[in-house]
């Protein structure tokens, strides 16, 4: 497994910077995350080599059946590689190694219990001959990107053998469960990783609600019901629509990146989505409620996976800054500088959004929602860049990604909207601002909205 370089030109920087970046962006973004995590595979094996004994064994073998594995089909390994609970996984053993671990304890989890079942994951689908072990957790055995197989009975620690080959099946307790060929669609003692789409290059888009790597949030939603399932795929997929229709240039690059969704609990009727800088690929979002609001989720969400990428390879920050002491105009809490520059840019592509909305609805109810959010969000990403370009903790490249972003947003300040509108969105802008400075003070930085 050899690790490739990355370029980033200048013209497609800029391209990024001001919003946008296409299928070519998230392609770079792509082959760079998956050396991200090649870098991270090779740093857990030597970790665990270095604390030997069963930690150093595990990873040796785990690392033999990937490269056994990669022998007979690169490109699964690679996708294996690139799913999104790899990294957060990866992490996870990380961790686990440089916490204090009894090696003889029978914990439900062990410090490599992410990778050994990548490693499973991997067998299995390039159908590579051999058994591997894995503890039972929660009475049952994952293989991630694939699906759960289900022990009822079976305690936490218990070993399964997951036995690859032309026919998988997972045993334990004196129980076995054959895999399904068909590994997204349910069986019997299996729940799949099923899918929510098929993208426009053939990739299946992933409703992850089994990998407890999936995403790091507490909030995620337990699994899915049939009728729930059903509702999300006719959701995703109009969505999906919607986005190749109106909005050309995101969809190419949630067409190009994203790979996986993971349910969240619902918060309330606005619901809500988020992201993770180390699951590129992945958006994770509460029940979706029409086919705008997944649009709007996909839009926003994949401007947070660009610029999360992006920071990997460039240093953006000449100064350490961490205090949380911004003003942003989504948030209720003061924000450090990095959560200013990643909300900044998320915000700045649903105001290019909602612009380019008004060009293609010819829906009066349609266009005056486009118009107050256009208002509210160009106004808000004005904020974030005016104090962003005041700060002196950016290195010349981040200042010259700010640069883009301010020159992106003047674009979409051209357009004129009603005065009414301007002036309900300032409404609204000005009640957000008073609850903040009601709740957090006189924050430093941010004089003007705390006098």
């Amino acid at each position: 497994m050899t690790l490739s370089s990355y370029r980033v030109g200048g013209a497609l920087f800029d391209r990024i910077a001001a919003g946008g970046g296409g299928a070519e962006a998230v392609g770079v973004f792509a082959g760079s995350e998956h050396s991200r995590r090649l870098v991270l595979l090779r740093a857990v094996v030597a970790r665990a080599e270095e604390w030997g004994g069963a930690p150093g064994a595990d990873a040796r073998r785990a690392w033999s059946v990937l490269s056994a594995a990669r022998h007979l089909s690169p490109g699964v390994v690679r996708e294996l590689l690139c799913y999104p609970s790899t990294g957060l996984g990866l992490l996870y053993c990380l961790r686990a190694l440089d916490g204090p671990y009894d090696g003889g304890s029978p914990a439900p989890l062990t410090p490599l219990t992410p990778l050994t079942a990548l490693s499973a994951a991997a067998a299995v689908r390039t159908g590579l001959t051999g058994t591997v072990a894995l503890p039972v957790h929660a009475e049952g055995v994952l293989l991630p990107s694939m699906g759960l197989v289900r022990f009822p009975g079976v305690p936490d620690g218990g070993t399964a053998l997951v036995h690859c080959g032309p026919s998988a099946a997972v045993e334990a307790d004196g129980r076995r469960v054959n895999v399904p060929a068909r590994h997204w669609e349910d069986g019997d003692g299996w729940l799949a990783v099923r899918r929510a789409a098929v993208m426009g290059g053939g990739e299946p888009l992933l409703l992850d609600d089994l990998d407890p790597y999936a995403f790091p949030s507490a909030q995620r939603a337990p699994r899915l019901t049939g009728r729930q399932y059903a509702h999300w795929r006719t959701t995703i997929g109009q969505g999906l629509r919607q986005l190749g229709s109106e909005h050309p240039e995101t969809a190419a690059e949630v067409g190009g990146g994203l790979r996986t969704l993971i349910p969240l609990r619902s918060p309330g009727p606005a619901g809500a989505s988020c992201s993770s800088a180390e699951a590129f690929g992945c958006l994770a979002l509460s029940s979706p409620s029409s086919a705008a609001s997944v649009a709007l989720a996909f839009t926003h969400e994949t401007q947070h996976n660009k610029l999360s990428a992006l920071l990997h390879l460039f240093d953006f920050f000449a100064l350490d800054d961490p205090a949380p002491r911004y003003y942003a105009p989504w948030r209720g809490d003061p924000r450090p500088l990095f959560g200013l520059l990643q909300g900044t840019y998320a915000f700045l592509g649903v105001a290019q959004y909602w612009n380019r909305c008004l060009r293609t609805t010819d829906r009066p109810g349609e266009a005056r929602l486009a118009e107050l959010e256009l208002a509210r969000w160009r106004e808000a990403v004005r904020t974030g860049v005016d104090q962003l370009t005041d700060s002196h903790a950016f290195t010349a490249t981040g200042r010259r990604f700010v640069a883009g972003m301010r020159a992106a947003l003047g674009e979409v300040s051209l357009r004129g909207l009603p005065s009414a509108v301007v002036e309900r969105a300032d409404d609204l802008a000005a009640e957000h601002r008073r609850r903040w400075v009601e709740a957090n003070g006189a924050v430093p930085g941010t004089p003007e909205w705390a006098g």
